[in-house]
């Protein structure tokens, strides 16, 4: 929390010292309606009735006969008072306010900057709803309890302690009676701080399942739109609500149940407290301006006492957020300054490449071994789930393999600096992304120093520049979020046109052809020709007529090479790329 506080730390300190100032005024003021009640019964010239911090007040308001001759001072004491905690309250709340919003900057730059950082197998293992429930939810949870009830706390602490020291100094006996029930009702608000958490952190993962799935709906709307699943899905969606209502309120009831139960205790603490201040009065023991002001001291102290379980609550609270954050911020930062910075010219090695994903019981890739010239073009096809974007992905760093090594220019990526090694090897992934900015900037995100020209030069290898021209802005067009504006064979250029901005010397296209027509796709590889300049290009594809100018294709079964060599040298032997030809030739 205090590293969080960076940039308010002092205006946090000031806080709690108002607060306490402003406890201190509100006794001073309830002493004062003391002091006027005596006044006017005459009991301020009993000075044991006053109490010391009584008479102390008495002789600096100008002793009892001048207060007896002047009743009229007190209105304006009252005055001066009322304006001071006015005060007081202002400046509470305006450095509470600033405080909570720095702290909330803080947390949530530290949250996204490592969500920023995190390894790409760590966010794909993440659920997109239960992170934005953090970054949102949980994050104004931490920041409500470290702001609001840590000073609820101090509040409490000052009221409780000054307003039991001020029944102390005015009257022994009822100080004992006044905290009676105190501990009762402290020892029943812990109690519920552990069931109130269990409850909370159910309600909190339910929440967190309801708003990935508002996210994944947002995500698929076309797909929902298109197959008429409206209904299903708003079925679906009623199973998820229900489930967080059950939860949330179980975890309400609690809350209910305290504090309709507590009022018997804090009524109990009243009443006790005013028979047996009753008693002291006919008695003679206490002034009736005693009894009326330790009765406020009470309520001051039950209260608030009462109200500490609000404050147990939001805690049990925010120790499941500090849990759900901690699952985030507690994963290591990916390292991708460290490592070398070779020359790379775009030679690749796969020595014996096994993989296995975390999650996954058999190996994608088996003992791989093929290698890349610089300037080559390889193509990489196969079935689905052969392993092909793997590779991809191993070549990007995405994932480390788990068995054999893969070097660039006798290097091994292991030691390569990963910002570099990405920077050198650019991949077009097949579901492209787009940012919700104009085209323009989306192409320059690769390399924010290249001028409008480059811009369109790449626009143009990847035959997109005349598209965006006929738009009404041409570059300027903003897209939508997720270049929802966008037809799909729109998108995948812009990325394509993304991707070549840097002038990679390795340059992956994952399926990254397959949201164009054929046409199109011939275009596209023409003026990769023309761009090469000795850039190695590795296309995984599906598409026979995309693969088939390749140097070397590779035909991967089962995380396999089965087949490599030309197109040519392929159709000559039985294999899966010949039946693919052969299937995609007839469909043609």
């Amino acid at each position: 929390m205090w590293r969080l506080m960076k940039g308010r730390r002092l205006s946090y300190i000031f806080c709690f010292i108002i607060q306490l100032v402003s406890v201190f005024f509100s006794i001073v003021t309830t002493y004062t309606a003391k002091i006027l009640s005596d006044t006017i019964t005459l009991d301020i010239f009993i000075e044991s009735r006053l109490g010391r911090f009584g008479t102390f007040l008495t002789n600096l308001y100008g002793g009892p006969t001048f207060l007896e001759d002047n009743l009229w001072i007190f209105a304006i004491i009252f005055i001066v008072l009322a304006l001071i905690v006015a005060l007081l309250t202002f400046l509470r709340i305006f450095f509470r306010s600033y405080t909570s919003t720095g702290f909330g900057k803080n947390t949530q730059m530290m949250m996204f900057n490592h969500i920023e950082g995190l390894p790409y197998s760590i966010l794909k293992k993440c659920q997109s709803g239960d992170i934005i429930q953090t970054c949102t939810r949980d994050e104004t949870v931490l920041r409500r309890f470290a702001i609001f009830q840590t000073l609820n706390v101090a509040n409490v602490i000052f009221l409780i302690i000054g307003s039991f020291l001020a029944i102390l100094d005015l009257s022994y006996q009822l100080a004992l009676v006044s905290i009676a029930i105190m501990l009762p009702l402290f020892i029943y608000s812990v109690f519920l701080v552990n069931e109130v958490r269990k409850r909370y952190r159910k309600t909190d993962d339910s929440e967190g399942q309801m708003i990935a799935k508002i996210e994944e709906n947002l995500s698929a709307v076309r797909i929902v739109k298109a197959y008429n699943n409206e209904r299903y899905e708003m079925d679906d969606f009623e199973r998820y609500l229900d489930d967080y209502q059950t939860k949330f309120k179980r975890w309400r009831i609690m809350s209910s149940l305290y504090f309709s139960t507590s009022d018997i205790l804090v009524f109990g603490q009243i009443a006790l407290s005013t028979i047996f201040g009753l008693f002291f009065v006919i008695e003679n023991i206490i002034s009736i301006g005693t009894f009326i002001v330790t009765n406020s001291f009470v309520t001051m102290i039950v209260w608030p006492l009462r109200d500490m379980a609000n404050i147990f609550a939001d805690f049990a609270r925010a120790i499941v957020a500090v849990d759900r954050i901690n699952l985030i911020i507690n994963e290591d930062i990916e390292d991708i300054k460290s490592g070398k910075t070779p020359t790379i010219k775009g030679n690749i090695v796969f020595d014996n490449v096994s993989f296995k994903y975390e999650d996954g019981e058999e190996n994608v890739l088996n003992h791989l071994s093929f290698s890349i010239k610089s300037g080559q073009t390889i193509a990489i096809m196969g079935k689905t789930g052969s392993g092909k974007s793997t590779i991809a992905q191993l070549l990007t760093r995405l994932y480390d393999v788990s068995g054999g090594t893969i070097s660039i220019d006798g290097v091994n990526i292991n030691n390569i600096q990963k910002t570099y090694l990405r920077k050198n090897v650019c991949c077009v992934l097949q579901e492209s992304f787009l940012f919700s900015r104009t085209i323009e900037n989306n192409i320059r995100m690769a390399d924010k120093s290249k001028d409008l020209e480059e811009v369109q030069n790449v626009a143009k290898i990847a035959d997109v520049h005349d598209s965006i021209m006929s738009f009404e802005k041409d570059y300027q067009t903003p897209v939508g979020e997720n270049g929802v504006t966008l037809s799909g064979g729109q998108k995948q250029r812009i990325a394509m046109a993304r991707s070549l901005l840097t002038n990679p010397p390795i340059i992956i296209f994952d399926d990254s052809f397959s949201a164009v027509d054929t046409e199109t796709d011939i275009r596209i590889r023409e003026a990769l020709k023309r761009y090469k300049n000795n850039t190695t290009i590795i296309i995984i594809t599906h598409r026979v007529a995309t693969a088939f100018e390749a140097d070397k294709i590779l035909v991967l079964d089962d995380g396999k090479i089965s087949q490599s060599g030309t197109h040519e040298e392929l159709l000559k032997e039985e294999g899966l790329y010949k039946k693919l030809y052969d299937i995609q030739t007839r469909m043609v």
